[in-house]
């Protein structure tokens, strides 16, 4: 009797410490917060690790070597690199959250051309402290104090599409639109759609041109297969354009070609350009600067000046997405 007793107990004892040792290191989770419901169950996405003890791998792609950083200066160094720290902290906070997006995006959807890292550092420049402090002198401390005070005031917000974080892409000046996900990169997002953004127009970076010399012009097109047979100023054919006004599809030398190849064969600030022939040059003339998806933060900026606050500029620009807090 006194066996089966003991026995009883030492069950009893077990049952209530079993789920005290068993339960797993809680996931942080997202929920959205326009409503202040949680999002569905089979739709909730689980981050990694707690954000105050998770370390980012980088990848430097110039060396191809991998650092490791904790992630609130990960996304600090980020924010200075990319964005800056004189532009409005609205504007600033939403880099943030779009940095912090990008990357648990990045991580989800992993590229194994960049082995064990989360991250290379030509999806997400990186400014480090040193580099800040010799770039912004004297302003190095106001400075990095005003970014970190907008990382700690939005650390838990992620952009996301069906529980999920979405791919956050930014850049810095669109032509008076933003682009269409599928125009640059063949895949349609529902939440990387064109926006109007017309301050862009007002940057005094907006235009720019470039000149190139027909015989570099010519060599630039027959490495990719066209034939530059004729006289030079019937080497440019018809162009068609996006909805958006970036370059669609341009004939050079009997070839076509999209937008986004003529902008990367000639280094050109972005898909939006006209070319014309002139004194035995090419000279395009450009309008916007970067790939044009997602957010333009010249116009977060302004939208900033305007008293539009951070998650009113990001669900200006990420039409479709949700602004979720990360819960742990």
């Amino acid at each position: 009797m006194k066996s089966y007793t003991a026995i009883c107990f030492f069950l009893a004892v077990a049952l209530i410490l079993f789920p005290l040792v068993s339960v797993p290191k809680a996931k942080a989770t997202f929920s959205a917060n326009v409503s202040g419901e949680s999002l569905d169950e089979d739709t909730i996405y689980e981050a990694a690790e707690n954000t105050e003890e998770e370390n980012v791998k980088v990848l430097k792609a110039a060396s191809g070597q991998v650092t490791e950083l904790p992630l609130r200066e990960y996304i600090i160094d980020s924010v200075a690199a990319e964005i800056g720290a004189t532009s409005e902290e609205e504007a600033i906070k939403a880099q943030v959250v779009a940095c912090h997006t990008l990357l648990l995006y990045k991580k989800a959807h992993k590229d194994e051309s960049i082995g064990e890292a989360d991250i290379s550092d030509t999806s997400q420049k990186l400014l480090t402290q040193e580099e800040q402090k010799e770039k912004w002198g004297e302003n190095y401390q106001t400075f990095r104090e005003k970014i970190e005070k907008c990382f700690d005031e939005v650390q838990n917000k992620v952009l996301c599409f069906e529980g999920e974080p979405i791919l956050a892409t930014f850049f810095s000046i669109s032509n008076g639109k933003t682009e269409n996900a599928e125009n640059v990169w063949g895949k349609s997002l529902p939440y990387l759609v064109s926006v109007d953004s017309p301050d862009d127009k007002l940057s005094p970076n907006y235009s720019s041109t470039f000149s190139v010399s027909a015989e570099d012009f010519k060599k630039a097109l027959e490495e990719k297969g066209a034939s530059a047979e004729k006289e030079e100023n019937e080497w440019i054919g018809d162009v068609t354009f996006n909805s958006t006004g970036t370059v669609k599809s341009i004939t050079l030398c009997g070839k076509e070609f999209s937008g986004t190849d003529i902008r990367s064969m000639f280094s050109l600030k972005s898909a939006t350009f006209s070319l014309k022939y002139e004194d035995s040059k090419f000279i395009f003339t450009v309008s916007g600067y970067g790939h044009g998806v997602g957010m333009s933060q010249y116009g977060a900026n302004e939208m900033a000046k305007k008293g539009n606050t951070y998650d009113e500029i990001l669900s200006h620009y990420y039409k479709n997405a949700v602004i979720s807090t990360q819960t742990q």
